[in-house]
């Protein structure tokens, strides 16, 4: 299957699933992220404002926020297909921006990637040895190349894993995927 046919699965499988059911997973999810010690000790966490139908990211940020960890959500530069990650402090300071996606004010502090300790990342669809696919457009995999020792995790339902992910030469891996069951930690990378 190629990549453009796993995302379009992936997307059609996870779009049918009633809100509540993506919700639940999400708390799942959210409950087992916590429990990581690459979470506990990050000092600054790097995640993402989800869309309806992505593993839910709200309850992690307001939790490390609450934990008094510095938080950076992404803006999307559409003209030059880059993502700017700012520091966020109030999730009500969000505003909807590209696509349609909650991003940070214009205003605010814009940090760079490679200050973060974990990056959570959206997965369309995973494999066992940490390949994702996203939205295709590639501003995730762009910025995770300059993310330094941080540590990339792919926020994930179970039902979005497939035996073999496609890869190209500027897709990043994964170093941890969390699903509402299991850590899967694919590989080392030496930081």
């Amino acid at each position: 299957m190629s990549k453009s046919e796993l995302r379009q699965t992936a997307l059609r499988s996870r779009r049918s699933l009633p809100s509540s059911t993506i919700e639940s997973l999400s708390i799942q999810i959210t409950e087992v992220l916590s429990t990581l010690p690459e979470f506990a000790t990050a000092s600054t966490l790097a995640a993402y404002a989800a869309k309806s139908d992505e593993v839910q990211t709200t309850g992690v940020i307001q939790a490390a926020l609450g934990a008094g960890k510095t938080v950076l959500l992404p803006k999307v530069l559409i003209d030059s297909r880059e993502i700017t990650f700012h520091e966020v402090t109030d999730l009500s300071l969000l505003a909807p921006g590209a696509f349609g996606v909650l991003e940070p004010r214009a205003d605010a502090r814009v940090v760079p990637l490679r200050k973060a300790d974990l990056v959570l990342v959206p997965v369309v669809a995973w494999d066992e040895n940490g390949h994702r696919v996203g939205y295709g457009r590639g501003y995730f995999d762009k910025a995770l190349k300059n993310r330094g020792r941080a540590l990339a995790a792919g926020l994930a339902l179970e039902s979005q894993r497939f035996s073999n992910v496609p890869q190209g030469p500027t897709d990043e891996p994964l170093d941890i995927i969390v699903t509402e069951k299991r850590v899967v930690r694919p590989r080392s990378r030496s930081r």
